[in-house]
């Protein structure tokens, strides 16, 4: 069985195990308003590791916007053999706005786009052998845009399960251009 068909049987399970919990779950009457904020905690599967964020939140009449930080654990194979191992570290930023919603609020759907920042560190735990030298400086600087679509689906009133994926684009990365990730997570309401 092949890496992309066990990716796909795994994100399958994932979307019919959610679609079947919120299902089962009664409306909670959820209501997110403006002003309102919460703290998002996410884990991304990138296509060679797992990378996490967190986020803070706050909601609009429309969608919410969100500030926070991303880590993201790469690697791509090499030309000579062997792997390069990469982390990008940046302070994110954007605007999701609400596409549909269920009457209670209690399942959001959001899509939107944001801006990072932040440094790119090739080979951090000195996996490389000394005699490759990759022509570049072991940390650089890092920007880019992303896009997001994000499912939030309460649990209780404070609480949200969330599957999401993004799509960032970086345009000072030595590594690569443009990376998808696919992500669960969880979301805290703070009042």
């Amino acid at each position: 069985m092949t890496k992309r068909a066990i990716i796909g049987k795994a994100v399958g399970a994932i979307l019919t195990g959610t679609l079947l919990l919120f299902a089962s779950i009664p409306a909670s009457a959820q209501r997110t308003i403006s002003g309102q904020s919460a703290l998002a905690l996410s884990a991304y599967y990138n296509g060679t590791s797992v990378s996490a964020e967190a986020f803070y939140q706050q909601y609009t009449l429309g969608g919410f916007w969100e500030t926070g930080a991303i880590f993201s654990d790469n690697s791509l194979p090499l030309s000579i053999g062997g792997r390069l191992y990469y982390e990008h570290i940046a302070a994110a930023g954007g605007y999701l706005w609400r596409l549909a919603a269920t009457r209670s609020r209690s399942c959001n759907w959001y899509a939107g786009a944001g801006a990072f920042a932040g440094i790119e560190w090739l080979d951090p735990m000195g996996k490389l052998p000394e005699y490759i030298d990759l022509g570049v400086a072991d940390i650089r600087f890092l920007y880019g845009v992303y896009a997001r679509t994000m499912l939030e689906i309460f649990l209780s009133p404070r609480f949200a399960l969330l599957v999401q994926g993004a799509a960032p684009v970086n345009f000072s990365s030595v590594t690569g251009f443009f990376h998808w990730q696919a992500g669960l997570g969880i979301k805290f309401m703070l009042n």
